[in-house]
């Protein structure tokens, strides 16, 4: 009877370490399908996002009117290593040297006026007649 309890005993516990293993084995294969996503949706297009925009700041050539991270727009005249001397504003006699790595944009700046504010403004201006 004794020899009964010790194998019944025995194999519960074959029963339990096996239990444990499986459930470790399960937790793996999940943390690596957790992984998985994790990089086919943020890794992966945070690296193509990176490498567009090294890209864009190593095209950056002499004429390019470009914007600034600090939101000022001038024109590069002069390349310099990592190092591009940008025209600002009006006067053309303010040249400042800008690291290609603070270049946000290529881009003109928009300075065009919207037609919905000023029609809007118009509509608020006008006293209705009661």
């Amino acid at each position: 009877m004794e020899q009964f309890l010790v194998l019944a005993e025995t194999a519960q516990t074959t029963d339990q370490s096996v239990g444990v293993a499986g459930g470790i084995i399960s937790t793996i294969v999940y943390m690596g399908i957790f992984m998985i996503i994790l990089y086919l949706f943020v890794v992966r297009p945070q690296r193509k996002r990176e490498k567009a925009f090294r890209d864009m700041q190593d095209s950056v050539k002499i004429g390019d009117t470009i914007m600034t991270t600090g939101g000022i727009f001038g024109k590069v005249v002069d390349i310099v290593n990592d190092i591009c001397v940008v025209e600002l504003g009006l006067n053309k006699g303010v040249k400042v040297p800008v690291q290609k790595n603070y270049i946000a944009a290529i881009k003109e700046p928009d300075m065009t006026v919207k037609k919905e504010e000023e029609e809007t403004d118009k509509k608020e201006e006008k006293p209705s007649k009661k």
